[in-house]
């Protein structure tokens, strides 16, 4: 595939449902950049469009210039209510986001209006979409009509963040998940509590982390994503269990998370928060 970007883009051009199409992620950066793409990265684009029923299922690819895929899966909640689609051809990955245009539509009216700077729950929908465009995108196919939102976006509309409450709130969750394992151990349901070492105690931790890191100053992404180059391999085995298999080893893995925690817990809201004493 000579340019993959540029087919979708001459496909998306003769499709009345589609209304634009944006590159999205690595493939946007400079060259230099610390998260510029590289020989893994995939192919990260936004469409906008009204049939996004057009993406259930994968025959659009071969017309489109990707040809069949390997796989192709439609993947729902993605930015609220946008669906994700993933694919994977012989020449390489691709995630395609997509976004109503109905839903952009209004977005664009409430911006106008100002009411992203008095509704916190705009804010926090526009935030999503912030995040991911903020360090790089380029319009292939619409940037007339859509282009200037994404620029008012990104000025005006902040990455989302997690406050105090919400910092509070994760923690006394990983303290019950935390319970949860040790019960689950002590039951003797290995698989189980290995499960959630991972599902939701290094969530937690690898999400404050970020936070941390955030407001230090330092550069981070969202899930994990390149904290082995921002942070340093110790780190990010600090903040990711290890494999477990028996008993004893789950327990002091799962020690070894709560310890991170109360680390974390530390720097980000100080004696605000405490871990419970008579839990171990």
């Amino acid at each position: 595939m000579a340019d993959p970007a540029g087919s979708l883009a001459d496909w998306a051009a003769r499709q009345a449902g589609v209304k634009a199409v944006v590159l999205i992620g690595s493939r946007t950066r400079a060259a230099g950049a610390s998260d510029r793409a590289d020989a893994n990265s995939d192919w990260d684009f936004h469409l906008i469009t009204s049939q996004p029923a057009l993406f259930a299922h994968a025959g659009w690819t071969v017309p489109a210039g990707w040809g069949p895929p390997l796989a192709y899966v439609d993947r729902p909640g993605v930015l609220g209510s946008a669906r994700k689609i993933s694919a994977v051809f012989p020449a390489g990955e691709l995630d395609l986001v997509l976004l109503p245009a109905w839903r952009l539509q209004l977005a664009q009216v409430a911006m106008s209006l100002g009411l992203h700077r008095q509704s916190a729950g705009l804010r926090r929908a526009l935030g999503e979409l912030a995040v991911v465009i903020r360090p790089g995108y380029r319009f292939l196919h619409g940037a007339a009509s859509w282009e200037p939102f994404y620029r008012k976006v990104v000025a005006e509309v902040t990455d989302p963040r997690l406050g105090d409450a919400e910092i509070v709130r994760l923690a006394n969750g990983f303290v019950c998940d935390y319970v949860w394992v040790q019960r689950k151990v002590a039951r003797g349901e290995l698989a189980a509590a290995r499960r959630m070492l991972h599902r939701a105690l290094d969530e937690v931790n690898l999400r404050l982390a970020h936070e941390l890191r955030l407001r230090r100053g330092l550069q981070s992404f969202a899930d994990a994503r390149r904290l082995e180059q921002t942070a340093g391999p110790e780190e990010a085995a600090r903040l990711v269990s290890p494999g477990a298999s028996g008993a004893e080893e789950i327990l002091a893995v799962a020690g070894r998370s709560g310890a991170t925690l109360r680390e974390l817990m530390h720097g980000l809201v100080g004696p605000a928060w405490h871990w419970p004493e008579p839990i171990e």
